[in-house]
C-alpha cells in the first residue's frame, strides 16, 4: 500500500527553523519526519493531560464525598458527646512548667500528637480533632477537660514547626 503524500507550507520562527535544521544535521532525518514527530507528541501529550485532568477531577470528587462523610461523623461525635455526662477529673493535671506548652509534659503526647496529626493531613478540621480526642478520653491539657478547637489549633502549630510536618491533602472549613 502506498502512503499518499501532500505537501505542505509551514511559517515557523528562525530559531524553531535552526533546530530542526541541526536535529537533522544530526539524526540525518527528513524535515517532514521532524515535524510529524513533534506533531504526534504533541498530541499524545495533550491526550495525557486530558487523563490527568480527568484523574484530578476523579480525585477532587472522591475527596469531597470523604469531606461529607466525616462532617457526618461529627455530627454524630458532636451529638454522642453533648449526651455524655462530664468525666470525673480527679486524675493528675498537666502543670505548665516554665515556657513550654502544657501538652510538653502530657503522658500520652506521642498519641496525641499522632491523632492530630493523621487527622490534620487527611483534612479534618480543628473541631473534628478536638471531638476525637474527646471521645478517644485523651486527658485535655485545659482545666475542664475537654478539648477545644483552641487547644488544637496550638498542637498543630506546633507539628508544623517539626520536619515532618505534610499540609493536608484537602481541607474542610471550620
Amino acid at each position: 500500500m502506498k502512503r499518499s503524500t501532500k505537501t505542505i507550507t509551514i511559517k515557523v520562527s528562525a530559531a524553531l527553523k535552526r533546530q530542526i535544521d541541526t536535529r537533522r544535521q544530526k539524526t540525518g532525518e527528513t524535515q517532514s519526519n521532524i515535524i510529524e514527530q513533534a506533531i504526534v507528541e504533541l498530541l499524545a501529550a495533550r491526550q495525557r493531560l486530558k487523563a490527568h485532568h480527568s484523574r484530578q477531577k476523579s480525585m477532587a470528587r472522591q475527596l469531597s464525598e470523604i469531606a461529607n462523610d466525616l462532617r457526618r461523623v461529627v455530627q454524630k461525635i458532636d451529638k454522642v458527646a453533648a449526651g455524655q455526662e462530664p468525666r470525673d477529673h480527679r486524675g493528675p493535671h498537666v502543670i505548665l512548667i516554665g515556657k513550654k506548652h502544657p501538652w510538653y509534659n502530657h503522658p500520652q503526647k506521642e498519641k496525641l500528637f499522632q491523632i492530630v496529626r493523621d487527622m490534620h493531613c487527611v483534612g479534618a478540621n480543628l473541631t473534628m480533632i478536638a471531638s476525637a480526642l474527646n471521645l478517644e478520653g485523651l486527658p485535655s491539657i485545659t482545666e475542664d477537660g475537654q478539648w477545644k478547637t483552641v487547644d488544637v489549633d496550638k498542637i498543630v502549630a506546633e507539628i508544623k514547626k517539626e520536619h515532618d510536618y505534610l499540609p493536608p491533602i484537602y481541607s474542610l472549613p471550620e
